[in-house]
């Protein structure tokens, strides 16, 4: 019977040890030469966002991409084409009158920053819960505090403004 006992102690642990509610804490991923890139013109990542690794000469089958980051991010990835590419993204803590998400992107290649672009976005919490993102304006990584952009973007609101 005693032994009974002990098991059915053994087990009602083990129910409740199982039971116990997990925390689940966001993990920031930044690396330093990311923030400090951004820190260098003035934003703040708030979170991490994405990461897309291009292989060695795989960003030409990437053309309208590359095309952009050319056209309206101002950064030619020609030069490295025959390297690896790595695209980073943070959401930022900076919001614009206009878009309420700015995204940052860094390229980095060989393990240094080759350039950056911002892809400001709208983002609208529809009726279901789901959260809906409409893309804006793409830039090349200029100054938050550079007057002369944000005509285009609207009035930069800083975090510690509000």
């Amino acid at each position: 019977m005693r032994s009974k006992t002990i098991i059915l102690v053994i087990l009602i642990v083990l129910v409740l040890t199982g039971c116990k509610e997990e925390k689940k804490e966001y993990m920031p991923f930044y690396k330093p030469m990311h923030t400090d890139y951004l820190q260098k013109f003035g934003w703040q990542a708030e979170r991490f966002a994405s990461e897309t690794k291009y292989e060695a000469k795989t960003l030409q089958s990437y053309k309208d991409h590359v095309d952009t980051i050319r056209t309206e991010g101002n950064i030619d990835l020609a030069p490295f084409f025959n390297k690896e590419v790595v695209e980073t993204g943070y959401i930022l803590k900076e919001k614009t009158d206009l878009y309420n998400q700015i995204v940052a992107y860094i390229l980095e290649s060989e393990g240094k920053v080759i350039g950056g672009y911002l892809d400001f976005n709208h983002e609208v919490l529809q009726t279901d819960g789901v959260i809906e993102v409409h893309p804006g304006q793409t830039t090349p990584m200029f100054d938050a505090n550079d007057s002369n952009k944000q005509f285009v973007i609207g009035r930069i609101i800083k975090p510690d403004s509000k």
